[in-house]
């Protein structure tokens, strides 16, 4: 039960933040998902000349 509380205790806290607050990224997923698009452009670059 103490988990669903922390759970209800987090939305409560995000629900006061303001949008713009609730839309930031952390700086490691920004870096995840800019790992994750140059992986993609490689292996499209790769599949659009080899195949």
């Amino acid at each position: 039960m103490s988990k669903s509380w922390e759970i209800g205790k987090e939305a409560r806290e995000l629900d006061e933040k303001p949008i713009s607050e609730r839309l930031k990224i952390e700086k490691s997923s920004k870096k995840k998902i800019g790992v994750a698009f140059i992986f993609y452009s490689i292996i499209m670059v790769i599949l659009y000349f080899f195949l």
